[in-house]
């Protein structure tokens, strides 16, 4: 039985989700009247478009593909650590259009700030909270910016790579650190000083009587009889 070859016309997912993203494309050409710069949309992994605005521009850009295109919904908003900067990185869905989109917004280390995007997507409340609670980036406008997993006397961003858990101090070394192979060596243990005897019947009888009678049977007669051999070897 002869193999049909799969026809080229036959459309799939990823020429689908193509044909979606140069659409979506040429409908966020009127962003540069906003931005005042041509859009450079980029295909990420997962086969959907991302954008790189400026963080003077993020609410009217925000606004626009909302009102224009369709996205409705804001599914995330994060923080990403660079090193010499910061990124906060909002990804929005539209319901109507079935795509996801990527917006990023570069934020300088050194004063980590952005407009809040509150009035635009009302669900941004929670999702700026929690940015700021882990990368520090404060949300102009926001309407209630404070911690929202940590608490409030809480020094410090836990998701930034210079973030220390616990203040950085030098401690003494111990003194009952000793060489590992003396602390299992034979020589260096303690031996013959208890042995663990049978309870005998009135023991505890002759305990009360003779205070001070050991009840698991310290051996210190063997070290007297060792002493006595070693001094008289000597």
């Amino acid at each position: 039985m002869d193999l049909v070859p799969r026809s080229t016309n036959m459309p799939s997912a990823t020429t689908g989700y193509r044909d979606q993203n140069a659409a979506l494309a040429r409908d966020l050409a009127p962003l540069s009247q906003i931005t005042g710069k041509p859009v450079n949309a980029t295909t990420l992994k997962g086969d959907f478009l991302g954008l790189v605005v400026d963080k003077e521009n993020l609410v009217a850009v925000c606004r626009f593909v909302r009102d224009q295109l369709g996205f409705d919904l804001l599914v995330c908003v994060s923080g990403v650590d660079m090193l010499d900067h910061l990124e906060s990185v909002y990804h929005l869905r539209s319901t109507t259009r079935a795509q996801l989109l990527q917006i990023k917004v570069r934020i300088e280390r050194e004063k980590p700030e952005v407009d809040s995007v509150v009035s635009v997507y009302p669900t941004a409340n929670w999702l700026e909270r929690e940015t700021y609670d882990m990368y520090g980036i404060r949300f102009a406008g926001h309407p209630d910016l404070r911690r929202m997993l940590l608490d409030d006397d809480f020094e410090g961003y836990p998701l930034l790579k210079d973030f220390k858990q616990v203040p950085m101090t030098a401690k003494p070394r111990a003194t009952t650190q000793i060489d590992p192979n003396m602390a299992v060596s034979g020589k260096f243990q303690q031996q013959h000083l208890e042995h663990v005897v049978q309870k005998k019947l009135g023991q505890g009888l002759e305990e009360r009587l003779h205070p001070g009678t050991p009840t698991f049977g310290h051996a210190f007669q063997d070290y007297q009889e060792a002493g006595e051999q070693q001094a008289d070897t000597e």
